[in-house]
């Protein structure tokens, strides 16, 4: 990453990928923010999640598969419930992503995420980082 990549990430405080990796790595609680704009309502409102893997979608977005335990939500599950429940986020919807860092951050609530398959993302094109459980 060049100087200019550096300080744009840190003027807008858009989520690196390190940050990324170290969360998923580490399985830390996270929270995100996106960004607020007409697509986004409640965009700035903090969602709380666990990250497990980040690639890019099947239409070459970079996206965080996590599971959010609350926060704003626009879809529901199969029953009709909002959260908590897998999501995909848009890496580049992300106005901050910060790690809960801590004993009570880590997200050891499942010894294998529920209905999470580890070995692929049926969602995602390709995978650059995903949790090992």
């Amino acid at each position: 990453m060049n100087l200019y990549n550096s300080l744009v990430e840190v003027i807008t405080e858009a989520v690196s990928n390190s940050v990324i990796k170290d969360a998923i790595t580490n399985k830390y609680t996270c929270d995100l923010r996106y960004l607020e704009d007409e697509k986004l309502p409640n965009g700035g409102q903090p969602r709380i999640i666990e990250p497990v893997a980040y690639g890019y979608s099947l239409k070459d977005n970079p996206v965080i598969r996590a599971y959010q335990t609350s926060g704003p939500s626009l879809k529901v599950n199969e029953k009709g419930v909002p959260l908590p429940d897998w999501r995909l986020f848009r890496v580049d919807r992300i106005k901050s992503m910060k790690p809960m860092k801590g004993e009570d951050s880590l997200f050891l609530t499942f010894p294998e995420p529920p209905l999470y398959d580890t070995t692929g993302d049926k969602s995602m094109s390709r995978m650059m980082y995903n949790s090992k459980f």
